[in-house]
């Protein structure tokens, strides 16, 4: 597997990061993920605002603008020999000192790297998946849930508790009892004919996707409603989805072992799921036809 590194292609094997970069350290730095398809980058200026306002707050050099890195992921993924696929951006800030104050100036470290798809996320998105409720919350409080940080325990532990009790993701509660969003999604359930997710309001960590399918699901005349989640509502939603760049949109069929209603996909997932797929599908299009015009 290569990846780019500081402006240089290495196998991963070979790419080497100094034991005192401040990313290793202290969890000095910042990441965030996009998707590709057929080889071409989705979404990628809306991740790199996103990433651009998290330097900022962390007092960050400014990432490159995104044309950049989305030409430089189109040879990642091309590099590896992947079509679709994930890539990641992760900035620290470099070996500028061991105190938490930084000491001394340098150069941020920026490396970009790459991965398969889930084997079975076809499987997952048409079929629905299993989550479980966590005992504990994200690990961040505001403002900085908002951010994409290094260092996220909660997300690690709570995903491999889902893991060994049978479920693919794990949605975090809070003491108050209201469920928040997944280690690595952002939730959403149907309640009649509305659309309900969490505010992000600095505690919850607002996805791409989850401003995309708020926007697709207005778009359909449906109502949306940014508000707090209690588990024992959650328990009685007609339908339960969770959304991320990755996976898109994916069903929840079955919460603490129990169905959510029939089992099977909602109605309204599924409509949701396929016009994100039609946006995809029409934002790849223009993005092929930009290139050619400015090839000629």
């Amino acid at each position: 597997m290569l990846v780019w590194l500081n402006g240089r292609w290495l196998p991963a094997r070979d790419a080497r990061v100094s034991a005192l970069d401040r990313g290793l350290l202290h969890g000095d730095g910042l990441y965030d993920t996009w998707r590709t398809y057929d080889g071409e980058p989705f979404a990628v200026a809306a991740h790199l605002r996103r990433l651009a306002a998290a330097a900022r707050m962390l007092r960050l050099p400014p990432p490159a603008p995104a044309a950049l890195w989305a030409q430089r992921a189109r040879s990642l993924v091309a590099r590896n020999g992947l079509r679709d696929a994930t890539v990641r951006l992760t900035i620290t800030r470099g070996t500028a000192g061991e105190f938490l104050v930084p000491s001394r100036p340098a150069p941020p470290t920026r490396l970009l790297t790459v991965r398969h798809l889930p084997a079975d996320l076809a499987a997952q998105q048409t079929n629905g998946i299993a989550a479980v409720l966590l005992p504990f919350p994200r690990d961040v409080a505001p403002p900085w849930g908002g951010l994409k940080l290094l260092g996220h325990p909660s997300a690690v532990i709570g995903r491999m508790l889902a893991h060994r009790r049978g479920a693919r993701e794990g949605l975090y509660v809070t003491p108050d009892g209201d469920v928040t969003e997944g280690t690595a999604s952002n939730l959403f359930m149907i309640q009649g004919d509305a659309v309900v997710t969490p505010p992000t309001a600095g505690a919850v960590l607002g996805g791409v996707t989850r401003d995309l399918v708020v926007r697709l699901a207005r778009r359909a005349g449906l109502a949306v409603r940014e508000e707090g989640i209690p588990a024992v509502r959650l328990r009685r939603a007609a339908e339960i989805f969770v959304t991320a760049s990755t996976v898109e949109i994916l069903p929840i069929v079955r919460l603490d072992g129990r169905r959510v209603r029939t089992g099977r996909p909602g109605a309204l997932t599924l409509a949701l799921q396929d016009a994100y797929r039609r946006t995809v599908a029409a934002a790849l299009s223009r993005a092929a036809a930009a290139r050619i015009a400015a090839s000629r």
